[in-house]
């Protein structure tokens, strides 16, 4: 398995995981490049695949502001008119209707977002943003082990 192979592998099992223990219908990831421009990288399936490409090619929407503004983006529902809403990313993304945007911090920079979405609109409950935080922390840790040469990744 190539290196690019690889993470992709580990990034999508990992987004999966992530998606299971919140109770969210899915997870999908954006991380800042090299010239400091969101990317989309992956999703647990095709609904939060096109929520990050919509996103990086609108340059709007939940994850765009949780990176902008370094904190939580709720979103009760994609469709509703802005600022509660991200009507033009939601004609996008048929299946995803509530959005949690997480920033994704190391070394004390953002260096991507970490989405949470389902496909019924609700209110997101305190303990689910808790829960959200600490798990992107986990994003940041596989990400970290992914980027360096590792006993993880079987290289030395």
């Amino acid at each position: 398995m190539t290196h690019g192979a690889h993470f992709t592998h580990v990034v999508d099992r990992t987004l999966n995981a992530l998606a299971e223990v919140l109770g969210a219908d899915g997870a999908a990831l954006m991380l800042i490049d090299d010239h400091d421009r969101p990317r989309a990288v992956g999703g647990t399936d095709a609904d939060g695949r096109r929520l990050e490409l919509a996103q990086e090619r609108s340059g709007s929407g939940p994850s765009i502001e949780s990176l902008a503004r370094d904190e939580d983006v709720l979103i009760n529902d994609l469709y509703a008119e802005r600022p509660s809403g991200f009507p033009g990313v939601a004609a996008q993304t048929y299946g995803v209707r509530a959005v949690l945007s997480v920033p994704l911090r190391a070394d004390d920079r953002v260096i991507g977002s970490l989405d949470f979405y389902d496909r019924v609109s609700h209110e997101w409950q305190p303990a689910e943003v808790r829960a959200g935080g600490r798990l992107a922390e986990l994003m940041v840790m596989v990400l970290k082990a992914l980027a360096h040469k590792s006993p993880f990744s079987g290289q030395s």
